[in-house]
């Protein structure tokens, strides 16, 4: 360091020597570690080292060898010899506790107002051997001390390193092997994204290097800090390879107005990093890790968390553990696209974040937009080690991109010549891209009318718009574009409402619809499986009296299942009529609007947790969302017992009504146990723990309370319904109704230790429905198999001499219940909310019906893109342009009869 402040420092004008403060902000360190660093404390690593000569104007690559040479040196010097400290740096202020804050130092070293500190001498002889060894004078005793412990200790390390190496050896070739097929992954998707505007000639880029104004920084450091912001200064550069200019920093924010192609070179910079990664032998690991990722999803969280959530989501086989991994080996690379699609609440956590993350990192870009003048600060407040800016094409850039194609754009020409002004316009790769699919062989009489820059892109994009409604495709031209116009313009208001930007079709939930028409997907999954809870048993008494295996009343049955449904209807329709009011009031109120999806979600098992609110104490949000409900239907039901008893002269305790009442609390039990995991959500991949995540919707305590209760009212409602059953068709021996509870809890306990979860990375659209009905199926079938055999087995073994059929109806009852339970709980209850949701969307007129053959329709007009499962529009201004009423694009796009 020493070398670094007299070759470095003092070789910079007086006027361009950094402060510590500076200097720390300028190699992304702390002010303390630099102080210490260049106080003689400290001996920085390699990588702060090489920051702070960059940040004083040195080489890299010149001063890396030297560190090497000075930290061999250090090592093998004599333990007892103590360096003079070097002088700090003008303004450097010693950061360590034993010395007061604000305080100078000596020559010697000594802070002021204290005698000076001599540095002692370096021992010698005898007394310098002893310091050396600790043991007397002579230097090798040691070494002989201990020698037999020391070679068993050695012995024993060389015996367990040959043990373990080849399971080492295995971890290692897998690690590799991961981080390969990872970077082959944004190898891949990068060329997808980089070859869609390298299909329609895209133009070289040109870019300009922004660097600070030293002389105005000096200037502004004189003023004070109430100075304006120093706007950098463009310098223009040749380099067209955005990787030849990321190389010479590592750490490069690219800025641009929208259209540029950012998006375009950062993939590009993605592929290329990966394409050199990939570089040598397939056996070889990566050096780096770099990811291409998008900021749009970012709402605050720790950066690792979200790289970890982003990472799955995008790629395939990569786990939370492998990222943290990653980050603490120095490996990822992140290429980060979008800083100005963040939520605008959490643009400054997400600078924060960055900052942080890139003291990890080897290297980061970050693009970002620049037309706003605070988008343009957010950037710079990363303080990044080079900003890079996109500028516009030149016009002859523009003339060679329509000369390449000159007789298929030849009005294109002609309007170019008649209003000379169409240049600014055009000078943008992505209006190009537009003009070269609107206009192909086609006038363009768009062009020139006249009206404001805005006014003509509006323009070009309803033309492109409705040429791409025109455009034939295998069903020929689009027979209704008004309706197609009408779907697209609600998905991208949707899209913009909501702050994304691709549609997940298996994805859609409750936000994708107004609040007042979320009663339907909420009640409905729910109410059918009450209805199949409740029309089993009654088919199943129908079949057993024609059977003769028991004597009830199937009418009796029928009229107490019906009574009970229409109880279940009318009570689920007042519980969210309830919470339907709770969020109007509470909206009302200010508070927050999701905290009603949550509440609703918590009862029906559904996304979210519950919340307290309360002004000046806290109280229970969910206080009255059963009672009240349950008030309410009170009435009707002790209408319907009434009529049911003394009118209809219903024996409720005829055995009837009592398996369909049984058959209905145990279902209920069920649902009430699966609200403390979410049943709605896709099912997409299932594994099997001993440890099920559960939410927690009240206190600790208070959740072991809770949730003790519910699995005792589960256990009597199987053992009633079993106990009663068996007791009606095979009454001896006594213990087969308690031994066929247990097993069925048993098997019940196992069932519900398989834990969902999505699958981020779904190759074909809807996917995950797909996926999410074929293990409801598998579920169901296999709970079916399993009750319907192991209560086959248990009543015959102890009733060998009684009519099998009777063993039979037993197990048929319940096993046919086990499977609904099973099935509604792991997908049924998702796929029934999916579709209630889209038959919603459909007849309201916001989607077809048919809605995956609508985006692939989209997507061959080249109005929608597709990414997997997912769909986007070709860009983001195309979205905006589109977010609008239907009725006011509809009279300019939609070509006239």
């Amino acid at each position: 360091m020493c070398r670094v402040h007299d070759e470095l420092y003092e070789g910079l004008d007086p006027a361009d020597r950094p402060t510590v403060t500076a200097l720390a902000d300028a190699a992304h360190l702390s002010r303390s570690y630099v102080s210490e660093a260049f106080s003689g404390k400290r001996r920085p690593q390699l990588r702060p080292f090489l920051s702070m000569v960059t940040a004083l104007r040195g080489d890299p690559a010149e001063w890396e060898p030297r560190w090497h040479r000075a930290a061999g040196e250090q090592e093998s010097a004599a333990a007892g010899e103590t360096p003079e400290p070097i002088p700090p740096l003008p303004g450097v202020e010693d950061a360590s506790p034993d010395e007061p804050p604000g305080g100078h130092r000596k020559e010697d070293g000594s802070a002021e107002g204290e005698p000076a500190r001599r540095i002692p001498p370096p021992r010698s002889g005898a007394a310098g051997a002893t310091h050396r060894s600790g043991t007397g004078g002579d230097p090798g005793a040691g070494l002989r001390r201990y020698p037999v412990r020391r070679f068993v200790r050695a012995l024993l390390g060389w015996v367990l390193l040959a043990f373990t190496w080849p399971g080492r050896a295995r971890r290692d070739r897998a690690a590799i092997r991961l981080r390969r097929r990872l970077v082959k992954q944004v190898r891949d998707r990068t060329a997808v994204e980089w070859g869609r505007a390298e299909a329609h000639l895209y133009l070289q880029p040109r870019f300009t290097i922004l660097t600070a104004d030293r002389h105005a920084e000096h200037v502004r450091g004189r003023r004070g800090r109430r100075a304006r912001r120093v706007e950098p200064v463009a310098a223009p550069t040749p380099v067209t390879n955005i990787r030849t200019l990321f190389e010479d920093t590592d750490d490069l924010v690219l800025l641009g107005r929208p259209g540029m192609g950012k998006t375009t070179q950062l993939a590009r910079l993605a592929h290329r990093l990966a394409v050199e990664a990939l570089e040598g032998p397939d056996e070889s690991e990566p050096l780096h890790v770099p990811v291409h990722l998008r900021l749009d999803t970012y709402r605050g969280e720790p950066f690792e968390e979200w790289l970890v959530t982003a990472m799955g989501r995008q790629y395939t086989g990569i786990s939370g553990v492998l990222v943290r991994t990653w980050l603490s080996e120095h490996r990822l690379l992140p290429v980060l696209d979008g800083l100005d699609e963040v939520p605008e609440s959490d643009r400054s956590k997400c600078v924060a974040e960055l900052r942080r993350l890139r003291r990890v990192c080897p290297g980061m870009a970050v693009g970002c937009r620049t037309d706003e003048a605070d988008l343009r600060r957010l950037a710079f407040d990363l303080g990044a080690l080079r900003y890079v800016e996109i500028q516009p094409p030149s016009r002859q850039d523009v003339q060679e991109f329509l000369t390449a194609d000159r007789q298929a754009l030849a009005d294109v020409h002609v309007a170019l010549e008649e209003d000379p002004d169409l240049w600014q316009l055009l000078r943008s790769p992505m209006m190009l891209g537009f003009i070269s699919v609107t206009y192909r062989n086609r006038p363009a009489d768009d062009l020139r009318r006249p009206g404001s820059p805005a006014e003509r892109r509006g323009r070009i994009f309803d033309a492109y718009v409705r040429e791409c409604l025109l455009r034939e495709r295998r069903g020929g031209p689009d027979e209704s574009p008004e309706r197609t116009l009408t779907w697209l313009t609600w998905l991208a208001r949707t899209l913009t409402e909501r702050q994304e930007h691709v549609l997940y079709l298996d994805r859609l939930d409750l936000g994708w619809l107004p609040r007042a028409e979320q009663m339907g997907p909420r009640i409905l999954p729910n109410l059918a499986m009450s209805l199949c809870a409740l029309g089993l048993p009654v088919l199943w008494v129908a079949a057993a009296v024609h059977a003769g295996v028991l004597e009830a009343s199937v009418t009796d049955a029928a009229v107490l299942a019906a009574v009970m449904a229409v109880t279940c209807a009318v009570t689920s329709y007042h519980s969210e009529t309830w919470f339907l009011r709770a969020d109007e009031a509470e909206r009302d109120g200010g508070g927050d609007t999701a905290d009603g999806d949550r509440r609703r979600d918590r009862k029906g098992g559904g996304d979210g947790k519950a919340g307290r609110k309360g002004g000046g104490r806290d109280r229970n949000p969910d206080r009255g969302a059963i009672v009240e409900p349950v008030a309410a239907t009170g009435p009707l039901m002790v209408l319907m017992v009434f009529l049911m008893v003394y009118v209809a002269r219903i024996d409720l305790t005829a055995p009837g009504p009592l398996v369909v009442a049984l058959a209905y609390f145990w279902v209920t039990a069920t649902q009430m146990e699966g609200s403390f995991t979410d049943v709605f959500q896709p099912v997409e991949q299932m594994r099997w723990t001993w440890l099920l995540r559960e939410r927690t919707h009240y206190s600790k305590a208070k959740f072991h309370l809770v949730r003790g209760a519910y699995s005792l009212f589960m256990w009597i409602s199987i053992e009633a319904l079993l106990g009663y059953v068996v007791h009606l068709l095979c009454p001896d021996p006594w213990w087969i109704g308690p031994a066929a509870a247990a097993l069925l809890g048993i098997v019940y306990i196992v069932g519900n230790q398989f834990e969902p979860s999505l699958q981020d990375r779904r190759p074909r659209p809807n996917e995950g429905m797909r996926r999410t009905v074929r293990f409801s199926v598998v579920h169901g079938f296999a709970g079916l198999a399993v009750a319907v055999v192991g209560l086959m087995v248990l009543v015959g073994l102890a009733t060998p001499d009684h009519d099998l059929r009777r063993a039979g109806f037993v197990a048929a009852l319940l096993g046919v219940l086990f499977a609904v339970v099973r099935g509604f709980r792991f997908g049924g209850l998702a796929v029934l909310r999916h579709w209630t949701i889209r038959a919603i969307l459909a007849h309201r007129g916001r989607t077809p019906y048919r809605y995956r053959r609508f985006l692939h329709a989209a997507e061959e007009r080249v109005l929608l893109f597709r990414t997997d499962s997912g769909f986007f529009f070709p860009h983001r201004l195309l979205q905006l342009h589109l977010n609008t009423p239907a009725e006011h694009l509809r009279a300019r796009v939609t070509p006239n009869p």
